[in-house]
């Protein structure tokens, strides 16, 4: 049985996605779960540096896309957390890069691979952010409550 996408989304920037998504993904997986985290945020990731896996970066999910590595040799597994894995985003890309059919069958891959997808969308409601929540089962939708953050 495939696990469970969850897009964590927002509307603007600087709200917490990114914190979130970590945060979530570093609570299910000292829950014994399996979780993988995708920074879906090409050109502007920041889930590597949150989880402090910066340093371990070698390949990522435009990689993944574009042929150049399998789906397994992108994944980083968590310094601290052994059931917890990274495919970062690309940092050289634009979020256009990953079509919406390619990020749903990379996170179809996933959720065979583990209980819970958590993917970071960029902020917004462009490509990137349709291309993230196109695979999800469940959106988290993080905000702050500032007129700006609910228009």
């Amino acid at each position: 049985m495939p696990g469970t996408v969850i897009t964590v989304t927002s509307g603007k920037g600087g709200v917490g996605k990114t914190t979130t998504a970590t945060n979530v993904a570093v609570a299910l997986a000292l829950l014994g779960k399996r979780v993988i985290t995708v920074d879906a945020d090409i050109g502007l990731r920041n889930l590597d540096l949150v989880m402090g896996l910066e340093n371990r970066i070698l390949h990522d999910l435009v990689d993944v896309v574009e042929g150049r590595c399998q789906l397994q040799q992108a994944l980083v597994r968590d310094t601290r957390v052994d059931s917890l894995y990274l495919l970062a985003a690309a940092q050289t890309r634009d979020k256009a890069d990953v079509g919406i059919q390619q990020m749903v069958a990379v996170c179809k891959n996933l959720s065979h691979m583990a209980d819970y997808v958590i993917i970071d969308s960029p902020a917004g409601i462009e490509h990137g952010f349709q291309s993230a929540v196109a695979p999800a089962d469940r959106v988290l939708i993080v905000t702050t409550p500032d007129v700006s953050a609910l228009r």
